[in-house]
């Protein structure tokens, strides 16, 4: 292993080139397997394939078996130290009901907690023949008549409509917590999401033991399985179960363990996934310590249809804290750019100390989820190079969360251009300093 070299960064393979920032790369096997077993656990959808796309991510990025700990040069890429979550860390959260019942429900409410633990067992554990025919999804070519369903809604609850509660059952809860068909409930599904909270909580760690170094020192990659900026405060939704990037950020204010070191005080969470960070926003619609920032498809001709317009700025201790910049169908490159420097000046001027970065990579030109004749976005991969540059030279600690992203043939390569521009920007800085110095 390569020792450190001057301003906490790390030197490259070669020793040669400039030196390179280490990016910590937190995961989790679920899916890895190789067996396609994470995959073929849900329900068939020709858009969303999490872990294989978790999967074609980590090898865009050198990863390998083995190599946990240790710190990976390919080269031309980002330099990695791939950390693995595994079901032993849950130790010191008291297993799984504290990552929950603890960690989950400090941006979630309790109820909707309760639903997500739960709902498989429920649904799983009921008599065939009352399972409602209406909320059952069935995997393709499955075969076996005794197999479970996968669990949908039948119907969506009206919320803000005078009469309607959750009620117990968990048909009723599931037509209460759920915003669409497309986020089934399933085998599986739990032991990931635990995974992946702990992902977040390695996450925050990370970022609270650095935060007294440059940005350029280090810099975190939260590669979790499912997406979670739709996940509301109590609803999920658009393949979203829980909101990684708003427990990062909720926990780096508020730790719940003060060994870590001490709390920041001001956060931002910078979406740059096609669609509008929705969820992300509801959970700090009234808050005043987190500025979210959101570029994206226009929701008048793209999900989420009903949030994300400009004129949405948050309210109560919150208002202003909150900034939509939806663009125009078809935006390129020069309209993004605009956006994201106007983001990331209205960050500087909250005066954030970190960012945490929800990383979607549906904006780029080709994935099929945009709505392409009233939307749709046309970056390139060049593109996401300059958007990591951006981001590095905001000069904050950054942390990245993956979110979006449809075409697993290139994610890898997006999130590897956007961690190469990154340390090119940082390579730019550091070598300013020097001459400085």
């Amino acid at each position: 292993r390569r020792g450190p070299s001057p301003f906490g960064a790390t030197m490259s393979g070669n020793g040669d080139g400039p030196p390179k920032t280490l990016v910590e790369v937190y995961y989790d096997d679920h899916g890895l397997e190789g067996d396609d077993s994470g995959q073929s656990a849900m329900p068939k959808d020709i858009y969303n394939a999490p872990y294989a796309r978790k999967g074609a991510i980590l090898r865009a990025l050198g990863w390998e078996r083995g190599w946990d700990l240790l710190e990976k040069d390919t080269g031309n890429g980002p330099l990695c130290v791939f950390k693995s979550v595994a079901d032993w860390l849950k130790a010191p959260y008291g297993a799984s009901d504290a990552l929950w019942l603890t960690i989950a429900s400090q941006v979630h409410d309790i109820e909707m907690i309760q639903y997500l633990r739960t709902a498989w067992d429920r649904w799983k554990g009921m008599p065939m023949e009352n399972r409602c025919k209406f909320f059952r999804r069935e995997k393709d070519g499955e075969s076996d008549p005794a197999a479970v369903p996968a669990l949908v809604p039948s119907n969506f609850a009206q919320r803000s409509e005078p009469g309607s509660k959750a009620g117990t059952d968990v048909h009723s809860q599931t037509n209460w917590y759920h915003t669409d068909d497309e986020t089934p409930i399933f085998e599986g599904l739990l032991e990931t999401l635990e995974s992946d909270i702990l992902v977040a909580m390695k996450t925050y760690q990370g970022m609270l033991r650095w935060r007294e170094y440059p940005p350029q020192s280090r810099y975190f990659y939260s590669l979790v399985t499912h997406p979670g900026h739709h996940a509301g405060k109590s609803s999920i939704g658009g393949y979203c179960y829980v909101n990684i990037a708003a427990l990062i950020a909720h926990l780096i204010l508020h730790p719940t363990y003060e060994y870590y070191g001490y709390p920041y005080e001001k956060v931002a969470i910078l979406d740059i996934d096609y669609h509008c960070g929705n969820g992300t926003i509801s959970i700090f619609w009234d808050r005043p310590d987190v500025f979210v920032a959101s570029i994206h498809a226009d929701p008048s001709g793209d999900y989420p249809w009903n949030s994300g317009f400009a004129d949405q700025i948050g309210e109560g201790p919150g208002e202003g804290m909150t900034l939509n910049l939806p663009l125009t169908p078809g935006a390129g490159w020069a309209e993004y750019e605009k956006a994201l420097r106007a983001a990331l000046a209205a960050i500087k001027d909250f005066g954030a100390e970190a960012i945490v970065v929800s990383l979607g990579l549906d904006t780029h030109r080709d994935d099929p989820v945009q709505e392409k004749a009233t939307a749709g976005m046309g970056l390139t991969s060049e593109d996401y190079f300059e958007m990591g540059k951006l981001l590095a030279g905001a000069n904050l600690q950054l942390a990245f969360v993956q979110e979006g992203g449809y075409q697993v043939a290139v994610a890898g390569q997006l999130v590897a251009q956007v961690f190469r521009g990154v340390e090119a920007e940082f390579n730019r800085t550091l070598s300013r300093k020097r001459r400085l110095d």
